[in-house]
Parts: structure tokens; sequence; C-alpha cells
């Protein structure tokens, strides 16, 4: 009688389509147990190259002494780098990693920065609560700055522009980070109504850092003053968000422990003012940004004011204004245009320097959205000092700004 032997062959394809069948099962459990299957990871960049032309007139008692210099370069701008997750029914957490000024450590290139990274809890519409290292609500522009493909320029208003921040101080401007927010929207009639609280540390000229002599039992990235920054937004907006309209506040201190250097935009100046001490400061913002028809407009104030009793000889101020307007016009679909202005005035040493009353920006640009996804932009800006032509710059751009 015949009996059926299996061979070593029929035996190994039955083990394998086994496998195979046992595989198909289970890998649905596995990726619902990875806890990397829901992790999105996206980013934005933004790469240029322009133009400058520099002219500076600097009076002199034998007259005035005129020079002009140019330059061409190219530039990652930024790149920032975003990881976001659900944590649950109502947790989630997110990581933005910024990356600016075509960084390269070995290099000594430009500079990276952890500049989010939170866990949010959502009970509401009307509450929710960021834990962690976050850009907190201020204005229209804060929490939006890194975004380079959504906005329509290349070079950004004064202050929100990562490409001078060796130049501008940022920080006397814009409260930069935050540790706590509570924020949310509620219906009010046709409109909503937002608002937003947040704390943090104080300014970074606290922060222990590893350049300098640490205090007694600090750690680098500590807050080691008695201070922290608390502050805010309310605003209105429609449903469609082609209307939004909010003010803005923060309080906390400027560090004026130490002699003081530097003009409005640090330019190279040293001009002296004597130590004021933790100085009580106060910044009021507004904004104000709509679309009607083609057209679309956005704008925003800053004011920053000093409590603080100068010395009797002192003719200056550390209080500083910014402001900004942008007109825009969608020709179609893909297509736009757009005028600005802006205006900045900071700190005022010396009442008689050329910088004195501030600087004007002037500008205008052109986009072409290519794809979802990818912008080519070119944009002109003018910066000069007002009521005076000690300073003026030329810049010509263009770049891409790349989702991905």
């Amino acid at each position: 009688m015949n009996t059926f032997s299996p061979s070593r062959t029929s035996l190994g394809a039955l083990c394998v389509a086994t496998l195979y069948i046992t595989t198909l099962f289970i890998q649905p459990l596995h990726a619902q147990d990875n806890p990397l299957s829901d992790l999105r990871i996206y980013g934005y960049m933004q790469v240029l190259g322009y133009n400058q032309r520099t002219n500076n007139n600097i009076s002199t008692p034998v007259g005035t002494i005129s020079n002009t210099s140019e330059r061409n370069t190219f530039s990652l701008q930024q790149m920032n780098l975003f990881l976001s997750k659900p944590l649950g029914e109502r947790f989630s957490a997110f990581v933005n990693l910024e990356f600016s000024l075509s960084y390269a450590s070995q290099r000594g290139w430009g500079s990276f920065s952890v500049e989010e990274a939170w866990a949010n809890y959502n009970h509401s519409e009307a509450l929710n609560v960021k834990a962690g290292l976050l850009l907190p609500t201020f204005n229209n522009l804060n929490e939006l700055k890194n975004r380079t493909p959504l906005l329509p320029y290349l070079f950004r208003p004064f202050v929100y522009e990562t490409s001078i921040a060796s130049l501008l101080n940022a920080e006397d401007f814009l409260p930069e980070r935050a540790y706590l927010q509570f924020y949310g929207s509620v219906p009010l009639g046709g409109l909503r109504l937002d608002y937003a609280l947040h704390t943090g540390n104080s300014e970074k000229s606290y922060i222990s850092n590893s350049n300098e002599r640490l205090p007694q039992a600090a750690i680098t990235g500590e807050d080691t003053s008695p201070f922290k920054a608390t502050g805010g937004r309310i605003g209105l907006r429609n449903a469609s968000e082609t209307f939004k309209v909010g003010i803005s506040g923060t309080y906390d201190r400027d560090n004026r422990r130490d002699t003081t250097f530097g003009g409005p935009l640090g330019m190279g100046r040293q001009e002296y003012l004597a130590p004021l001490g933790d100085v009580e400061r106060f910044r009021v913002g507004a904004d104000l940004s709509f679309s009607l028809g083609n057209f679309a407009f956005e704008g925003e104030y800053i004011g920053v004011f000093h409590n603080v009793t100068y010395p009797t000889n002192f003719r200056g101020t550390l209080d500083k204004t910014f402001y900004y307007g942008n007109l825009l016009y969608n020709f179609t679909d893909n297509f736009y245009a757009y005028v600005n202005y802006g205006y900045l005035k900071g700190d005022v040493i010396t009442p008689t320097d050329p910088t004195a009353n501030g600087l004007d920006a002037f500008g205008g640009g052109l986009g072409y959205r290519i794809i979802d996804g990818l912008v080519a932009k070119t944009q002109y800006q003018l910066l000069q000092t007002r009521a005076s032509d000690a300073v003026r710059l030329n810049f010509i751009y263009f770049g891409l700004s790349v989702i991905f």
C-alpha cells in the first residue's frame, strides 16, 4: 500500500506559506501597538538668494563721509522640522526644530534651536492647555513666523525676521518663549472670541548659559531671576477667518543690571547708559487681518514701555515702537503681488544719533504658487533711517518656500 510522504521541499513551502498567512493577520495588530504609527513628520523651508546694496553717510566736523558697498549671497534662510503625535483622545505632543542661515555646526554657520516641545490637553473649544516649551500667543504673527511657506514675503517684518537676529534683539519687542498657556474660543454672536494666557521665564539675559560664568548652583538654560513673564491675547474672528482682530499684552523685566551697549539695532555703536537694575517692562500689541475679494491685508502694532527712573542727565528712552502693514492682491489662485511698509524705533541712547528717529521699511513683491507646497517668491526691500540719509539698504530677494 502506497502512503504519502511529503518531501523536504514541500514541507519548506508549507512552512513559508503558513508564516506568510500568519503575518498577514498579525501585521495590523503590530501596527496598532507601534508607538510611531501615528507620528507625523513634516516641515517648512525657505531658500533664497539676494543682492544687498548699502549706502552710509556719516557726518563729521569736516564734512560728510559716504561709502557704498554691495554683496550677493545664497542662503538656506530657515528650515523647520515638525513632529506631532496624538496621545490618546484629548492629548497630543508637538516638537519644532529650527535651523537657520545654512546651519552647519562644524563650519560655524547659522544656528539650531528647539523652538517648541510641548504637550497639549484639549478639554473643549473653550479650554485648551499647552505645557512645555512653546511660542506664546502675541499678536498674529508670533506663532506663525516660522511657517515661511504660508507667508507671502521672504523678508518678514522687522521683529519676526530671524536673519537679522544679530542686529536686532527681537525679545525686546516679543515674548519669544513660554512654558504654560491656557487658550480657547467661545461663540459671541456671529463671531468667535479667542483668548490666551501664558507664563514663562524671564528674558534670555537672565537665563544661565555655558558661555558665561554660571551663578552658584545654576544649570544652563535655567532662569536665575526671581521674576516670571506673563501675558496674553484677546481677539475676535469670524467663522471663515477672513476677519481677525486682537489686542495683546505682556509684563516682565528688562535686564539693565549692567552697563548697556548699542543703539536701536546694535549696529556697531558703543554708547553707554548707567545700570538701571531690573526694569519693569510692558508690551502692548494690536493686530488686524482681513480679506475682501481678491485683496488681503494684515498689520500689527507693538509698543514697549518701561517703568524706570532715568539718570538726570539722560535724554533718551528705553521705550520702543514697531508697526507694519501688508496689502496683497491675488490675480489668480496661483499668482499674487503685495506692497508693505514697516517702522521700527528702538532704544534711544543718544538723541542726536542718526538712528534715533527709527528705521522705515518700504517694500513689495510677487509670488507664484507652482504646486501645492511650493511657492516661488521675489521681493524688494528698502530700509532707511527716518529723517536722515545716514543709512540706506536696498535688498532684492529671490527664493523658494517649500512644504515637505
